[in-house]
């Protein structure tokens, strides 16, 4: 299960800021933030997940930014498959939200967090209906229950440390590791990631397998599952920018990485 924390601030020059942690198959092969998608709009660029073509994160200068977690309700089909969950975060950053119009998903269940410059929302499916929840201003933390659940083990642990520390307000100046170096140094790049970034290196400390850890490389109910990609994001009125990390170890902040902007 992958982990979201957002910050809203509506009014402010980057008006949310988004740090989000996937959690996949090791064996399930993916690319890193491109505009993999051009036939759809050439402006849209994401983490594509290879075997189905879609994407866990999507994102657009125009459209802000929408990323999915998995939730674990079980969805009735009559054939026994389903549409990839990867459509779910192109569709949002297109256009299409889930549910509108009356039409229920044909997913498995999920969380889509999704975030403008107007703000913050999580839109869920949980097999029978679709629900939105606004994100109030402030720090919010999402995994695959209801957003800032204390009974979410992540989230109990975790959330009101992030809540604690100062927030970033605009989009990363370093690369994501980078950050993470310069806060354990106990320095800030100047762009407010020290604090989140601070708390991550924290939770690194827990063993990859703990239920409350959130950089994971566990065997969970849908298999074995391990956080490989980081992206730091900010959205804007008129930009929307992300710094991507993919680790080399997964659930380890200190292997090996390849950094990439979009």
């Amino acid at each position: 299960m992958c982990t979201v924390v957002v910050r809203v601030a509506p009014g402010s020059e980057w008006p949310v800021t988004v740090l989000a942690l996937r959690d996949e198959s090791p064996e399930r092969p993916w690319d890193p933030p491109a505009a993999w998608w051009p036939d759809r709009d050439p402006g849209v660029r994401g983490v594509r997940d290879r075997s189905a073509g879609g994407a866990w994160l999507a994102a657009s200068d125009t459209a802000g930014l929408a990323v999915v977690l998995n939730r674990g309700e079980p969805v009735p089909s009559d054939d026994g498959t389903w549409t990839t969950r990867g459509v779910v975060p192109l569709d949002a950053v297109t256009g299409v939200l889930p549910g509108r119009g009356g039409t229920l998903p044909t997913t498995r269940a999920f969380n889509l967090v999704r975030a403008t410059a107007a703000g913050a929302e999580v839109v869920t499916w949980d097999g029978t209906e679709v629900r939105t929840t606004a994100l109030a201003p402030g720090v919010h933390m999402v995994t695959h229950g209801e957003p800032d659940d204390p009974a979410a083990p992540r989230i109990g642990r975790w959330l009101e440390a992030f809540r604690a520390v100062d927030a970033p307000v605009a989009p990363p100046v370093l690369g994501p590791f980078d950050e993470l170096r310069t806060a354990d140094a106990g320095e800030d790049a100047g762009d407010g990631w020290s604090g989140w970034f601070g708390v991550l290196a924290a939770s690194a400390e827990l063993p990859t397998d703990h239920p409350d850890a959130i950089l994971r490389d566990a065997h969970e109910a849908e298999g074995h599952m391990t956080t490989l990609s980081i992206v730091a994001a900010a959205v804007g009125p008129e930009r929307t920018v992300l710094q991507h990390a993919r680790l080399t170890e997964p659930g380890r902040l200190d292997g090996s990485v390849e950094l990439h902007r979009a």
